[in-house]
This record gives structure tokens, sequence and C-alpha cells, in this order.
């Protein structure tokens, strides 16, 4: 278990459009079998977003400023995953999201 990847998928939920027809940003965590899900509390417009590059396409201030806090939101996530593993204790996806998003609200 320890040695397990951490994997993180960005991702639209079109299903949810809001009234502006913008979709949230989802994410995943997966670390070997575990998988924990999360809202990024951004949202895009379908069109833009890529989902090779887990990003939004283009160069306007919205894809710019949106894909910094991305960007942001992966560095948490993964310095989460990081303090997690030098403790040396078994953990799962759902405790590195626990961690990153009590330290992205403090």
């Amino acid at each position: 278990m320890l040695n397990s990847r951490l994997k993180v998928l960005l991702y639209l939920k079109k299903s949810d459009l809001d009234k502006s027809g913008k979709a949230p940003i989802m994410g995943r965590i997966t670390i070997g079998r575990s998988i924990a899900q999360f809202s990024c509390k951004l949202s895009c417009n379908p069109d833009l977003w890529n989902p090779r590059e887990s990003r939004m396409g283009g160069k306007s201030r919205e894809a710019v400023e949106v894909n910094d806090r991305l960007e942001n939101l992966l560095l948490f996530i993964q310095s989460a995953y990081q303090s997690l593993l030098t403790r040396g204790c078994p953990f799962d996806a759902t405790d590195v999201k626990e961690l990153f998003q009590g330290s992205v609200q403090t």
C-alpha cells in the first residue's frame, strides 16, 4: 500500500451545468485501489476544456486563472500525499483528500 502511486484526474461534470452553461471541474484521487472524488470549486465552459491536458484551453484571462488555480490544487494534493508518505503509516485516497482539503481551507 505504501508504494502505490498517486494519480489525480481532473474532469468536467457536464451533466451539472450552471445557469451560464459552465460545468463544475471535479477531481479524482486514485492510490492503488482507493478512489476519492472532490469538487475543485471551479467551473468552466465545456467547449474550452481540454480533457487530455485536464486544463482549460486558450489564453483568455479566465483560462489562465482557472489553470493557475488547478495547478495550485495539484501542488496541494502532491504535498498532502508526500506528508502522508513521510509519516510511514498506511493511507488511502480519502486520507489525501481530507488532508489537502484541510490545507486549502487554512
